[in-house]
């Protein structure tokens, strides 16, 4: 769907998508361009809901691989 951009930078969503948007999103930016992800209710019911599927790993090990995927990203 092709949607404009107002010169106030306001993003015209339509009404269908605003329902599932709710008041409140992330906009992540991607190579690729801008991801619109709706915030949850409860954002920290649902990281550790997503952290209950993390393999076990150690906090440092998990630490040192996002270390490693953030200095390869600057790349």
């Amino acid at each position: 769907m092709i949607s404009k951009v107002d010169s106030r930078g306001r993003l015209y969503i339509p009404k269908s998508m605003r329902s599932k948007v709710g008041s409140e999103v992330y906009l992540v930016e991607t190579p690729n361009g801008i991801l619109i992800i709706p915030k949850p209710e409860d954002p920290l019911k649902e990281l550790e809901e997503l952290g209950k599927s993390l393999p076990e790993v150690s906090p440092e090990k998990l630490k040192g691989e996002i270390l490693k995927q953030a200095l390869e990203e600057l790349k």
